[in-house]
């Protein structure tokens, strides 16, 4: 339980991280293939990073603000995956539709994955074989126990919910 409170809390620490440029002035720059870049896709990346070495510094890190190439990163067993600030383009649009994205890969899988909307308060996590969990916070976690497990329906009449991206068809 200690691992995950502190990778939730890398999670909420970088989302505090965005917002801080979120509700000021957003200065925005633009990578190679010419998608946006700004200082907090840049900050929660450094922030994310600094601290995943911090837990463990053997585990990889592969993350779309710092690629590694193929060839150096082929072999991996086991590595963090990481998008420090996913929804770049709604973050500069300012509608509050962003998250920071946090999963750990062993053998091609996702065995832990965390998703948290900082704007919204809202945090999501799953662990392989152990389910998913849901919290409204924007506040550093000390216990698991006010996570709300989210269950999926498997009955033929429920309704299903898509979710897509105003910016990606």
């Amino acid at each position: 339980e200690k691992n995950i409170l502190e990778i939730l809390n890398i999670a909420i620490d970088s989302g505090r991280e965005i917002l801080n440029i979120y509700y000021n002035e957003i200065t925005i720059d633009f990578k190679e293939d010419k998608t946006p870049i700004t200082q907090a896709d840049i900050n929660s990346n450094n922030l994310i990073v600094n601290r995943l070495k911090k837990i463990d510094p053997n585990i990889s890190i592969l993350s779309e603000e710092s690629l590694v190439k193929w060839e150096n990163r082929k072999d991996w067993s086991t590595y963090w995956l990481i998008d420090p600030l996913d929804g770049t383009k709604e973050f500069i649009n300012r509608n509050g539709e962003f998250t920071v994205n946090i999963s750990l890969i062993e053998n091609n899988y996702p065995i832990f994955g965390i998703i948290y909307s900082p704007a919204k308060s809202l945090l999501y996590y799953a662990i392989k074989n152990n389910g998913c969990y849901k919290l409204k916070t924007n506040s550093n976690l000390t216990t698991l126990k006010d996570f709300k497990k989210i269950n999926i329906t498997k009955e033929k009449n429920s309704t299903v919910k898509i979710i897509g991206s105003r910016s990606h068809s």
